[in-house]
């Protein structure tokens, strides 16, 4: 399947069925490896410390990383919140950061490791919700309200109250995510933001204090 034809909207489509697939196989696979009780308390995350799933785990976050980046450079010059494709390339380089900071290594990397997975869920969130608030429709709640819920398992499971869902959670969450990002590819329109008189001299007034010109300017 090549990303090299269609539509911006059809191409970013592409690369997140792709790449969602790679990485819920990955999780699926890793799963199927080691699936010990701690698995329920620490979520995805344990894949990340147990030896035999880190290497299937480290293909899964780059895959999506990878696709997420991509995503948001097909999406970034079309009619989309600068917010949402930043979003996106905040998830993708905070992915990779989730395996550099092994939470069973300490106090200091277990703090780390949870503030990244603070970001990334609360941009994921985000951007879910930003999707219901602008187009209302069955699709885009039941995604929504589908990624919350596993949302809430998740945050649920984080208190030593014997509730341990992670994982459920999470798969839950990041299903929904993964939906609403598709929603976005059909809720985009192929056309380029217009460029207002503003923004050429915005433009402008960067070009012409580039050292380039002023080496001109000198000349």
């Amino acid at each position: 399947m090549s990303a090299s034809s269609g539509s911006a909207p059809t191409q970013a489509r592409q690369v997140l069925v792709a790449t969602q697939v790679v990485f819920f196989v990955c999780v699926a696979m890793c799963v199927a490896i080691a699936h010990p009780r701690d698995v329920e308390s620490y979520g995805i995350s344990y894949f990340g410390v147990h030896a035999p799933t880190l290497p299937i785990i480290t293909i899964g976050y780059g895959v999506a990383s990878a696709g997420l980046w991509r995503t948001a450079r097909f999406l970034a010059p079309l009619d989309v919140a600068a917010i949402f494709t930043g979003g996106l390339r905040v998830i993708a380089m905070a992915l990779p950061l989730l395996l550099l900071t092994p939470f069973n290594h300490g106090s200091f990397f277990n703090w780390a490791h949870m503030a990244i997975g603070i970001v990334i869920g609360v941009t994921q969130m985000g951007a879910a919700t930003y999707l219901f608030i602008r187009q209302r429709g069955a699709a885009t709640t039941v995604a929504f309200y589908f990624q919350l819920a596993g949302g809430l398992l998740s945050a649920a499971s984080l208190p030593d109250w014997g509730f341990n869902h992670m994982l459920d959670g999470e798969l839950i969450f990041e299903i929904g995510f993964a939906w609403c990002l598709i929603l976005w590819t059909y809720a985009v329109t192929d056309h380029p933001l217009p460029v207002t008189p503003h923004r050429h001299a915005n433009r402008a007034r960067r070009m012409r204090h580039h050292p380039l010109y002023d080496d001109i300017d000198e000349g």
